[in-house]
C-alpha cells in the first residue's frame, strides 16, 4: 500500500496541479513552464467560442470542459469513500453538454476550478492507496493533458472563423 507521504503521491500531486491549474515556473513535467493548466485555459473563453464546435460532427469545448468535469467529480466521490462510483458512471452523459449561456459556462468553469483544487487536496489527505485509485488519480493527470492539448487546437480552429 502507498500512503501519502510517499514520493508518488507528491508526483501525483504535482501532475494534478499543473495539468488541472498551472504548470510550476521552474519544473514543468507535461506542460511547458508556467504554462496555463486546464482550468485556467478555460477561464478567459467566453460561452460563444466553449459552444462553437471546431468542425461538422466534432465536440466542442464546452464538451471536453464537461466531459474532463464528469471524471474529475467521480474521482473525488471515490476518494470521498463513495463505493461503486465508476461501475454506475454514465460516460456518454458527460458529453451531451454542446453549447452553454455565458452564466452555464461560467458555472461549469467554476465548478471544474472547485472540484480540481477538492481532487488535489483529496490525493494529500492521510489514506493507504490501493491500485485502482492510485491509478485512477494518475489517470486524471495523463487525460486532462490529452483534452487540453485538443482544446488548445481546437482553439485554433474556432478562432479562425
Amino acid at each position: 500500500m502507498t500512503t501519502n507521504d510517499s514520493l508518488e503521491i507528491r508526483a501525483l500531486s504535482t501532475l494534478l496541479r499543473e495539468t488541472l491549474l498551472r504548470a510550476d515556473p521552474q519544473y514543468a513535467y507535461l506542460l511547458n513552464p508556467d504554462d496555463p493548466g486546464f482550468v485556467e485555459t478555460l477561464k478567459p473563453l467566453s460561452a460563444q467560442t466553449a459552444s462553437t464546435p471546431p468542425g461538422p460532427g466534432r465536440k466542442s469545448i464546452a464538451a471536453h470542459a464537461n466531459h474532463v468535469l464528469y471524471g474529475i467529480e467521480l474521482a473525488n466521490r471515490a476518494l470521498g469513500g463513495e463505493e461503486g462510483v465508476y461501475e454506475t458512471a454514465d460516460w456518454d452523459a458527460a458529453w451531451k453538454l454542446e453549447t452553454v449561456s455565458q452564466d452555464q459556462w461560467q458555472d461549469l468553469v467554476d465548478r471544474l476550478d472547485e472540484q480540481s483544487k477538492l481532487l488535489i487536496d483529496q490525493v494529500s489527505q492521510p489514506r493507504e492507496w490501493d491500485e485502482i485509485l492510485l491509478t485512477g488519480a494518475f489517470s486524471i493527470a495523463a487525460h486532462t493533458a490529452y483534452h487540453l492539448g485538443a482544446i488548445r487546437q481546437m482553439l485554433l480552429d474556432v478562432r479562425r472563423f
